[in-house]
């Protein structure tokens, strides 16, 4: 794989000209004005906060940034070098690397808010793809509450358990969404990068690469043709799953009660042995316990271990430290 960062960097996806305006890659622009008759008539989308009117509209070839510094602030969160996160006008922006062919975030979403209505997915203000410069754009309404991350080192025993249950709760109503392919909502390839192989040496490090969509047999053919090592068993029956519900995707409120989950680009049918199997991996490690980093994991896996989905961690570690 080469490492070459996404050009121009995803930090620079979204840049501040003024106060009042922002660059949304090279497509679309945010502004902002004091009240609804200084909105423009041929705004996308618009919404208030804190007593002022933001809106997107579509960029013009007048539309020149007004200096040659940028204004901050910049992303609140990174993931690697592919995704990042922007809070404007309270609500968040989310960039995302993409190539032709890939699930779109909120595709899933809007498929969780017809399949699975009890499951609380963030609001989609707007979204769309900026082919030029090949990532994705989300914007979504805030969910009230902080992240797991953030609220576990305060909150008591009992709620943590009490969340465990609660996540588990909309896994199991997802996993009984069910298809005979490994696919995404809308029949795209699947994007999870514990399943890929060795990357060609010319791959740049930012493209996201897909598998499938795959029927049972044509999974485990691809899984043994890769590895020395045998995978966990997969069968015919494929469930819905977030796949990344680690403690930064997870929102709750002061009381310890379930506000919201987010992060939904990984989201697709997978594999019975990958829905308690993925909490053992790094994505749902708690950053802010160094002695037990895992629990969150373990928890989430105690609950789902009681509705059938079994962990095959080992066997998965095998399989992935013998490819070849």
């Amino acid at each position: 794989m080469v490492y070459c960062p996404m050009t121009p960097p995803i930090d620079f996806s979204i840049r501040r000209t003024t106060p009042d305006q922002w660059f949304l890659g090279t497509k679309k622009i945010c502004e902002k004005v004091q009240d609804q008759e200084s909105k423009p008539a041929d705004a996308l989308t618009s919404w208030e906060a804190d007593g002022e009117i933001f809106y997107i509209r579509n960029k013009t070839p007048q539309d020149v940034p007004k200096g040659t510094d940028y204004l901050g602030p910049g992303p609140i969160s990174h993931s690697g070098d592919t995704t990042a996160v922007w809070c404007i006008g309270q609500c968040f922006f989310k960039v995302n690397a993409w190539r032709g062919g890939m699930e779109l975030e909120a595709d899933n979403i809007r498929f969780v808010k017809l399949n699975a209505r009890d499951v609380p997915v963030p609001d989609i203000i707007h979204e769309w793809i900026d082919h030029d410069t090949n990532r994705s754009f989300l914007i979504t309404k805030p969910i009230s509450g902080r992240t797991l991350e953030e609220e576990w080192p305060t909150l008591a025993p009992m709620l943590r358990e009490q969340v465990a249950g609660e996540v588990a709760k909309h896994v199991i109503e997802l996993a009984s969404l069910e298809t005979d392919t490994f696919r995404t909502a809308t029949g795209c390839g699947v994007v999870e990068p514990w399943f890929l192989d060795r990357p060609r040496a010319d791959h740049p490090s930012w493209l996201p690469r897909s598998l499938g969509p795959w029927k049972g047999e044509e999974m485990r053919g691809y899984m043994l043709r890769i590895s020395n090592e045998e995978p966990p068993e997969i069968d015919n029956v494929f469930h819905f799953y977030h796949a990344d519900l680690g403690p930064k995707n997870i929102i709750i409120k002061e009381d310890g009660s379930l506000s919201g989950i987010i992060g939904w680009e990984s989201a697709a049918y997978y594999p019975s042995f990958w829905v308690a199997t993925k909490t053992s991996l790094k994505n749902f490690h708690l950053d802010c316990d160094k002695d037990y980093p895992n629990q969150w994991g373990d928890m989430l896996r105690s609950e789902l271990e009681k509705n059938h989905f079994l962990q095959e961690d080992r066997t998965f570690r095998r399989w992935k430290n013998g490819m070849l």
